[in-house]
């Protein structure tokens, strides 16, 4: 058989695969979203069922032969040099994931879907119920799978960094803390300076909006962003995420906060980010295992930088602050965007993780980071948790939880076992503001464009530079190939000190 319908033959392989993970997105996304509270045993039950189909279907043993006659070994993953790039790297990618996912028993992968699904609804239950032991057993379980799942593929080092690799490779525990410590410790100086400063005036956006005012606002939003309506959708969940269901069918959530105008605003930039970066890979790499980012680093450089380096900049609320008027009748009529501008950069130590500033939110993540190494590795007790919780909030940032709403459990990731995923968050910091660094080079009107609302010029730069690669190049390749650089903390310490000396006259 020559190599092209050999490989027609593993696209199609590829293919029925990724349509049976968006389908079971659709599930989890409704999971999220509207399910029924009773529906949520057979929810998981379904998930459990399609993740099976999954497996099965792309562990087969044709899909092991078709990648050996293309050239495709574990030790030569591109296969055959005489084919188009674009297919090795397909190659690549498909006999990584094979590798992986071939080590884990079908009953494994059935009961690890299952557990996910209830131990999701558990979380979402405890959270509003500031109910820590209810979730308790669920996350014990988590852990357990996540050990579980590292031993099953094998692991350099510790069993944690084997964990690292699904969501940030070539990454591991202690290349990612030799870049934490002089973040955290830059960042902890700065915030002490800027707690010495008085703080911007915030009163106009501290009083109550409710939700409708805060959703028409998002949708003007969505779209002075340039996200297209026709290719997506906006809902509200417990915890904001971006779903790819299809390739044009990229949804986004987020939460209304009576009291907390600016968290839907920024989740909603934030979670753009995510959505545009997905709906920008191109045609010829969808429905297959290349229409993904490079890691959920880069895809957090993305929302990131959106959401804070874009969205926190004067020249954007420049632009947008007639249209946040308009959404809004009389609330900021007697306020200038440069005052608006100083008080959604507010400096000042949240308890929240997703409300938390530029200057604290590593703070935030440097502590997850901590914990969930210690759960991995034993040395940490889940019922010990709350308790650690608090203490290092309060060494890091000053402050301490009263409940474990807003403390241990406000975050969703442990309890679909996303153990290894905290670090990306501050990782798409770094990432994001080297990105940011080129383009600015390559596009010296930049901020001229943003105060303007002409946002095309970014989106296309994204898209040429980032986007375009799918999943095809690791982060330290992109990396290199977009800045001709190394993951470096300078270019967002430099930024952060910078924009924060700017605002507090430090």
């Amino acid at each position: 058989m020559d190599k092209k319908t050999l490989l027609e033959k593993l696209h199609d392989i590829d293919r029925e695969c990724c349509l049976l993970q968006r389908t079971a997105s659709l599930l989890a996304w409704d999971l999220e979203t509207y399910l029924p509270p009773l529906g949520v045993e057979e929810r998981s039950e379904q998930l459990a069922l399609l993740e099976s189909l999954y497996h099965e279907k792309f562990t087969a043993d044709r899909t092991g032969q078709l990648l050996e006659e293309l050239g495709s070994s574990t030790d030569n993953p591109r296969g055959d040099e005489k084919l188009p790039e674009i297919e090795r790297d397909f190659l690549k990618r498909t006999r990584m994931d094979y590798d992986k996912e071939k080590k884990l028993p079908v009953d494994f992968v059935a009961a690890k879907a299952k557990a996910e699904g209830l131990s999701q609804a558990a979380w979402t239950r405890a959270r509003s119920d500031n109910d820590f032991a209810f979730f308790l057993p669920h996350l014990d379980t988590m852990i357990d799978i996540a050990k579980k799942c590292s031993i099953y593929w094998g692991y350099e080092g510790r069993v944690y960094d084997g964990l690292l690799d699904i969501y940030e490779p070539d990454m591991s525990a202690s290349s990612i803390a030799s870049v934490f410590t002089p973040l955290r410790e830059k960042l902890s100086l700065l915030l002490k300076k800027i707690s010495e400063k008085p703080e911007p005036d915030c009163s106009f956006i501290n009083s109550e909006f409710d939700a409708r005012t805060q959703e028409r606002f998002n949708q003007e939003l969505m779209k002075y962003l340039g996200y297209n309506e026709k290719r997506g959708r906006i809902d509200v969940s417990a915890h904001p995420f971006t779903t790819t269901l299809g390739s044009n069918d990229v949804r986004i959530t987020t939460r209304y906060l009576p009291n907390n105008f600016l968290s839907s605003v920024f989740s909603t930039i934030h979670e753009c980010g995510h959505a545009f970066y997905e709906l920008d890979i191109p045609q010829e790499l969808h429905l297959s295992c290349l229409a993904d980012g490079a890691s959920m680093g880069i895809h957090e450089s993305q929302s990131r930088l959106w959401e804070n380096v874009i969205g926190r900049s004067l020249p954007f609320w420049e632009g947008l602050f007639p249209v946040l008027k308009n959404s809004v009748p009389g609330r900021f009529d007697k306020v200038k965007a440069y005052d608006f501008y100083r008080a959604v950069n507010l400096a000042k130590p949240s308890l929240i993780r997703v409300e938390a500033d530029e200057v604290s939110y590593s703070l935030h993540i440097i502590l997850r980071f901590e914990l969930e190494q210690g759960l991995i590795s034993g040395n940490i007790k889940t019922a010990d948790l709350p308790s650690l919780w608090r203490a290092k909030m309060k060494e890091y940032l000053g402050i301490e939880p009263q409940t474990d709403a807003e403390g241990v459990l406000q975050d969703i990731h442990w309890s679909h076992g996303s153990f290894g995923y905290f670090p990306s968050y501050a990782l798409g910091n770094l990432y994001g503001l080297q990105f940011y660094g080129k383009m600015k080079s390559d596009i010296p009107n930049l901020e001229d464009l943003t105060a303007g609302g002409n946002f095309l010029p970014i989106h296309e730069w994204l898209t040429e530079n980032i986007h375009k690669w799918g999943k095809r190049l690791t982060p330290r390749e992109l990396l290199k190939k977009v800045t001709g650089e190394h993951l470096s903390v300078l270019p967002f310490l430099n930024y952060i000190e910078s924009k924060y000396t700017g605002i507090y006259g430090l």
